[in-house]
């Protein structure tokens, strides 16, 4: 069975991520598209537009994806070589001979001569990010940075090179395969046929209108309103004012210096207030929104993860009839969990931060099982 891995979160599944499935299916003549998604919380730190449920029977109802794996949370929010190497191990887990991702170069050969450079183990390297760290810019601009400096031919300051970059350097047994991005960039706003996921969001915010989505997604945005940041402020503000400096710098992302930042935030009237008074060249809006989930999930540092590259379990969303053929290829070597256990502790606390501003009582996790769609 020829198995193909997408690294995805699905927010919301759009008409660009229907075409590169597609495309990935032909080109690398899969049987199987396999999809590993974020959960409730984005990579980036934002709450995912729709629930990990909705978001994985979407993408499987459209007929591009066959299943749907869960990236934990613990795993999925993350700095950019953290989610690729725990994504990667999943997608290795399943046997997938091929991992397809999305780039702004549509080059599979100069995303891996760039993995294969061995870039950050040079002094040229290693003194260009010192210099970008001492001028005050994040970890993550300090290293893009750097990066150019000694490699200029490869552009790692655009969001899907980055990740396939990482994909790269994460891989063991798999091939890559890329499809070049096809629309607007990830966070151009403009209105056409495939649009980012950022300007769908703002376009539906804006206007009520849902463009540029297949007929499983516009379904979902009529189940109920999407979620955002704005839905969590009122308990995150609580969360700021009251927690203790000394338990704040306990939490995930968090260190003694940015607590009294997210503490004096609290007083802001909104969400978006909050993070513009935070937000610093060192402190980059997506850090902030980690630590923001992290403060709202009260995410101990002892609670992430010590690798990130072996990921305990596997836990199926969605499947249809060749998803769950996949599932039986793998079930005798994989650690696969269908049904609510202890394992799945830390989601559930997850799920009930996500759900309980948004007062719907059906996403109680400990009440979900893999949903099953059918292909006829």
């Amino acid at each position: 069975m020829q198995k193909t891995a997408i690294i995805a979160e699905y927010n919301p599944f759009h008409n660009g991520h229907y075409y590169q499935a597609q495309t990935a299916r032909h080109e690398t003549g899969a049987d199987v598209m396999i999809a590993i998604m974020s959960a409730q919380f984005t990579q980036r730190g934002e709450p995912a537009s729709f629930d990990k449920w909705k978001r994985a029977k979407a993408a499987v109802e459209s007929g591009a994806i066959d299943l749907v794996i869960e990236l934990p949370t613990q795993y999925g929010v993350q700095r950019a070589d953290r989610f690729a190497s725990a994504s990667v191990s999943i997608a290795e887990q399943l046997r997938c001979q091929t991992l397809s991702f999305g780039s702004e170069s549509g080059d599979i050969d100069a995303i891996l001569h760039a993995a294969c450079s061995h870039v950050e183990e040079t002094p040229r390297y290693k003194e260009a990010l010192k210099e970008a760290l001492q001028e005050g810019h994040s970890s993550a601009q300090a290293s893009s940075r750097a990066f150019r400096t000694v490699y200029p031919s490869f552009d790692l300051t655009r969001p899907n090179n980055i990740l396939g970059y990482h994909y790269a350097k994460a891989a063991k047994s798999i091939q890559l395969h890329t499809v070049k991005r096809l629309g607007a960039d990830y966070h151009d706003p403009s209105l056409m046929d495939v649009m980012s996921a950022t300007g769908i969001r703002a376009h539906y915010l804006d206007t009520g209108e849902v463009r540029a989505v297949p007929a499983s997604t516009e379904a979902m945005f009529r189940t109920r309103p999407m979620t955002h940041w704005e839905h969590y402020w009122p308990v995150l503000q609580f969360k700021l004012r009251t927690l203790p400096l000394h338990t704040m710098a306990e939490l995930v992302g968090i260190d003694a210096s940015l607590a009294p930042r997210l503490k004096q935030a609290g007083v802001e009237p909104s969400f978006e207030r909050a993070l513009a008074v935070v937000s610093t060249r060192r402190y980059t809006r997506t850090a902030i929104q980690r630590a923001f989930v992290a403060v709202l999930l009260h995410w101990l540092k002892d609670e992430a993860p010590t690798r990130f590259d072996e990921v305990p379990y596997v836990r199926p969303l969605a499947f249809n009839d060749l998803g769950r053929l996949a599932l039986r290829d793998v079930k005798e070597d994989v650690q696969l969990v269908s049904k609510f256990d202890a394992r799945l502790d830390f989601e559930a606390r997850v799920t009930e931060a996500y759900r309980l501003p948004l007062q719907d009582d059906a996403l109680i996790e400990h009440r979900q099982r893999p949903q099953f769609i059918s292909s006829k």
